[in-house]
């Protein structure tokens, strides 16, 4: 087994990644003064794509460099998801979702619908709640922030929620 086999595809033990992501944050202050988060990086994008946009949140200073870390960030993501694809010999393109396609038996045309709504939902919801699960969760719950223990605990609820109401409506019930 190759060590890109290793860090690409086998799922890490919690308690390594939890130690990266652990040590990600003082990192991040150290080197970037900044917390990490994703979804300022889904901003970056955004402008990237409609730099004439009219929100004013992207014409912040936050936003006036869009190839800053964050995009990278991003970048680095969607990358390895890729090659984490690739390198387990799956297909370049797929519809497959886990148990989601498995149980719900859709056009193409509908997931892409589903999971873009889904998205824009997050984006306004993470905009709605000054921030994501993993700035909240990671960054701020780290920090003792209120607000991001509060973020986090109906993050948490309402995610357990949203799932078994999908798994009652479109999955035939939970188990």
């Amino acid at each position: 087994m190759s060590i890109l086999h290793t860090l690409l595809v086998e799922p890490w033990p919690w308690w390594l990644g939890g130690i990266a992501i652990g040590l990600l944050v003082p990192l991040m202050y150290y080197f970037l003064n900044t917390a990490l988060g994703v979804s300022t990086g889904y901003g970056n994008l955004v402008k990237l794509f409609l730099p004439r946009s009219k929100l004013k949140w992207l014409h912040t200073a936050t936003y006036a460099n869009v190839f800053n870390w964050r995009f990278y960030f991003i970048a680095g993501m969607i990358l390895g998801g890729f090659l984490s694809a690739r390198f387990s010999g799956s297909a370049l393109l797929t519809s497959e979702m886990g148990l989601f396609t498995e149980n719900v038996r859709w056009p193409f045309v509908g997931y892409v619908l589903w999971f873009l709504s889904g998205g824009i939902l997050l984006g306004f919801g993470s905009r709605v709640a000054g921030g994501c699960t993993s700035g909240h969760s990671i960054h701020g719950i780290a920090n003792l922030h209120p607000s991001s223990i509060l973020s986090t605990i109906f993050f948490l609820l309402f995610g357990t929620i949203g799932v078994a109401f999908i798994r009652m409506l479109l999955m035939g019930g939970v188990s």
